[in-house]
């Protein structure tokens, strides 16, 4: 085995330690290599519930911050960096062993009042440059893997628009791709730097352009030296809409030629318009990650698969995709008593190197 960098460490390291904390023990079946199942983490939770911070120990291999790496939660006001969340969540994942992926370094949403009412470029950029350098430095040899960009791509892409209109679009123009990733590389030449985006599961025009951007993204940074590792697919799956799985296969192995990895980072199941039954919709959610994840190892394997949380208990899908009868929600690998669903067994399959 080659030696392995913290660069390595999600593909490698937290890889092998997957294999021998998967349920059943099982060992990886021939060329399949352990892929490391993670979560995000919402430090509320983290801090009041027992189970939630038991439910991480037992059955990720990363944790993510869920929301106390953005602008957000760090930048409060412009000369003040608060890392009380951040520093907590990374503390734990350290102390047991678990790898960890910062999400995010640059978005254009959860910026605090003060960034959005950013005037020129040359602010942007000092601002932007400042952030990356604050918080990678502070996380280097810690943080493996970050999300640099994050959800840059237009919803629906149009010719001459392919990037969301956001404040650091308006200001710095595609640079501010180039800057966030080549500041981050400065800083922490060994970290994972990957851009992350959503929508490329699904068929349609829009999502073929979404892809195809993201290409372009990557190949635009290889031309100018500017280090890119991987790209985050988000998978936030639509249960009453088909995966196009040779698109998937597709996309990651058209990556896979440019030198670059992927890796699921916030998956989860929507599942507002499916029939109310807990066991149907258990069975189609399951059905579905299946689908999607042998897809992507298709067209080769992700360095980790990250789920955005854990327990049906607490996720965004409730609010932002409320369903119209009575039921809950069902989102997750575990329902709201922390019991493992149909999902986790099949996350745990490629966990152990079994799928």
């Amino acid at each position: 085995m080659k030696a392995i960098s913290r660069r390595d460490v999600l593909g490698g390291a937290a890889g092998i330690a997957a294999a021998a904390l998967a349920g059943d023990g099982a060992a990886a079946a021939p060329g399949r290599a352990p892929i490391p199942y993670g979560s995000a983490a919402q430090i509320e939770t983290f801090r009041a519930d027992a189970r939630y911070r038991d439910a991480l120990v037992r059955l990720c291999d990363v944790i993510v911050p869920m929301n106390d790496l953005k602008w957000e939660a760090l930048r409060h006001d412009r000369a003040r960096f608060d890392f009380s969340g951040a520093d907590e969540l990374v503390g734990f994942a350290l102390k047991h062993g678990k790898a960890l992926r910062g999400h995010a370094l640059l978005w254009g949403m959860a910026l605090p009042p003060w960034a959005r009412q950013m005037a020129s470029r040359a602010e942007a950029e000092r601002e932007l440059t400042r952030h990356i350098e604050v918080v990678v430095d502070r996380y280097k040899g810690k943080i493996a893997t970050w999300d640099v960009v994050n959800e840059v791509i237009a919803f629906e892409p149009k010719p001459g628009e392919p990037y969301r209109d956001t404040i650091w679009q308006r200001l710095l123009g595609p640079d501010h791709i180039e800057i966030a990733f080549r500041t981050a590389a400065r800083v922490d030449p060994k970290a994972r730097l990957v851009l992350n985006d959503f929508n490329f599961e699904e068929a349609g025009p829009g999502i073929v352009a979404r892809r195809r951007i993201a290409i372009d993204i990557v190949r635009r940074l290889q031309d100018k030296g500017i280090p890119i590792h991987g790209v985050g697919m988000q998978a936030h799956l639509y249960a009453e809409n088909a995966i196009d799985s040779e698109g998937v296969q597709g996309f990651v192995a058209d990556l896979g030629k440019l030198g670059v990895g992927v890796e699921v980072t916030e998956l989860d199941v929507i599942d507002w318009k499916l029939p109310p039954d807990t066991g149907l919709r258990d069975q189609a959610a399951a059905k579905l990650v299946t689908t999607y994840l042998e897809a992507v190892v298709a067209g080769g394997r992700p360095k980790a698969i990250v789920t955005w949380g854990l327990s049906d208990r607490h996720s965004w899908v409730h609010e932002t995709f409320p369903r119209k009868d009575p039921a809950r929600a069902r989102p997750l690998p575990l329902d709201e008593d922390y019991r493992p669903k149909p999902m986790m067994q099949v996350l745990e399959r490629y966990r152990s190197g079994r799928a």
